[in-house]
């Protein structure tokens, strides 16, 4: 039964709302948002729809431009080995087509630029070895400053040594004390006269006098009693002196004068040395104290008490520390200036018994640096002992280093008077009056030494010093005297008071 359209309801369309650019097709006029009535025309339907399909068509040549830029679907979805193909096709049939003249000059294109990329890489070697030098040079001085760096010499020079290559200097009396520049151009000695003489390494000429004076004379630019120590800053301005006077006296190294006197001190100055790469001094004395003196300024610093007894020798490298030798409290002291801390190192007490004598360590007299952590001493038993900073004891000692002296009545060993290092390496040398000085290799792991070889010294070996000049030359000096430099209580007359300059010859490439 059809349904009676009678009764079937009507489908309601609804009406889209109007907004401002809505026309109607029978050309009525509407409302837009400002209220204006306008004009609904055939032309004016023609025109929005023209503009609805203009907009339409720059859309889709958008699309276009950005497919042909990075291909439809993005990059991953790009075929580059189908391009690199086309590219290599199109390359060998350009190089089909070639004549022999474009050929040799495409080869010879590739030649230059294959040799461009070799020069580059090269280029970059050498940037990478000059990194490589750098970092290395930095690496030593590191090392240098933290006292890890070490270098082995000892094996490198050529022994014995000719009389040729011994250089000498009078002085009217015992020379007690020696001092190099660490340019190797200069060296100072001084004497029991109370002068001090400048002289020219390489010609071993005099330069200047320093005359001592009279112990009556109050106001005197100059020592008025023995000198006994000598030291010159690490940047060759500054000479400081003292002696038994109970003076400091600062020297200007170039104008040859003195610069300022320190009088602080209560007895004599036995020992002096300042400190590497800087302007600090260390001064030690027979009052048991060491000072420390700001020579920049020219001014005192403080005092570092701790020895029982004189303190007959002291020295330092880089660190702001000192270690010092206490004469008969027996003991080494390690100063440590920043921490306001000392270590105390107890030197060796045992018995030597050598063909029915006895011999004992009685007095640590000189002492010296081989790096920030190891040193050496020596005392009036011949005894030499190898240190290190973090065990109390001597990590190896060698007794009767010099031998027994058998002239007297009482056998008695050989002092150890001096001591000298070439700073950071294997090498050190020991004198005493026993007719020689004495060199000596220490052990790659720093736990031993051996004697090398002797050279031939007649008379009290007071003070030793190496010296290392411009090419690479190392020389040894030596302070000579007839006498001991703190008594005269034995006199060896066929001595002459004095200095020796010894060059240590390499040995040749054949060698």
């Amino acid at each position: 039964m059809s349904s009676d359209p009678f009764f079937v309801t009507p489908k309601i369309k609804k009406r889209k709302p109007m907004t401002s650019g809505d026309v109607t097709s029978n050309g009525k006029k509407v409302k837009t948002q400002n209220g204006e009535n306008i004009p609904q025309t055939k032309e004016r339907v023609t025109r929005s729809k023209k503009k609805l399909a203009d907009e339409k068509i720059d859309q889709e040549e958008k699309n276009l431009s950005s497919e042909d830029e990075i291909g439809p679907g993005g990059i991953d979805d790009m075929d580059f080995d189908n391009d690199n193909d086309e590219e290599e096709k199109s390359d060998e049939d350009e190089n089909n087509m070639e004549t022999p003249t474009e050929k040799r000059r495409r080869l010879a294109k590739q030649y230059i630029e294959s040799v461009k990329k070799e020069l580059d890489a090269a280029e970059f070697d050498a940037a990478e070895i000059d990194r490589d030098l750098i970092a290395e040079r930095l690496k030593k001085d590191a090392l240098e400053q933290t006292g890890r760096a070490h270098r082995i010499i000892a094996d490198t020079f050529s022994f014995p040594i000719e009389d040729s290559n011994v250089k000498s200097g009078r002085h009217e009396l015992t020379v007690t004390c020696v001092a190099v520049a660490e340019n190797g151009q200069i060296f100072y000695t001084g004497s029991k006269d109370a002068s001090i003489i400048k002289w020219d390494l390489v010609s071993g000429k005099k330069l200047h006098t320093f005359p001592g004076g009279r112990k009556e004379v109050k106001n005197f630019d100059g020592h008025t009693n023995h000198v006994l120590s000598l030291a010159i800053s690490s940047d060759g301005k500054y000479l400081a002196s003292g002696g038994i006077d109970k003076k400091i006296n600062i020297w200007s190294v170039k104008e040859n004068k003195l610069l300022k006197c320190f009088t602080q001190h209560k007895d004599s100055i036995s020992s002096l040395a300042f400190r590497k790469g800087s302007n600090q001094l260390y001064s030690a004395s027979f009052d048991r104290t060491i000072k420390i003196w700001n020579i920049d300024e020219l001014c005192y610093v403080d005092t570092l008490y701790g020895h029982q007894d004189q303190i007959m020798s002291i020295d330092t490298l880089s660190r702001e520390r000192c270690v010092s030798a206490g004469a008969r409290d027996r003991t080494c002291r390690l100063f440590k200036v920043i921490e306001e801390k000392q270590l105390i190192l107890r030197g060796d007490v045992k018995v030597v018994k050598r063909d029915n004598q006895t011999f004992m360590e009685d007095s640590i007299d000189v002492v010296e640096m081989i790096d920030e952590d190891n040193f050496l001493s020596g005392g009036n038993s011949g005894t030499i002992s190898l240190w290190n900073i973090g065990i109390k004891k001597p990590i190896f000692v060698y007794r009767l280093a010099h031998g027994i002296e058998s002239e007297g009545t009482i056998p008695l060993a050989y002092w150890i008077t001096s001591l000298a290092i070439i700073k950071y390496s294997d090498l050190f040398v020991s004198g005493s009056w026993d007719g020689n000085i004495r060199l000596w290799k220490i052990a790659n792991n720093f736990k031993s030494f051996v004697p090398l070889t002797q050279i031939t010294m007649i008379g009290f070996v007071n003070s030793l010093k190496f010296a290392t000049v411009i090419d690479e030359k190392v020389f040894l000096l030596a302070g000579i005297g007839q006498e001991h430099r703190l008594g005269r209580w034995q006199k060896i007359k066929k001595a002459k008071n004095g200095w020796r300059l010894i060059e240590l010859p390499l040995k040749k490439k054949e060698e």
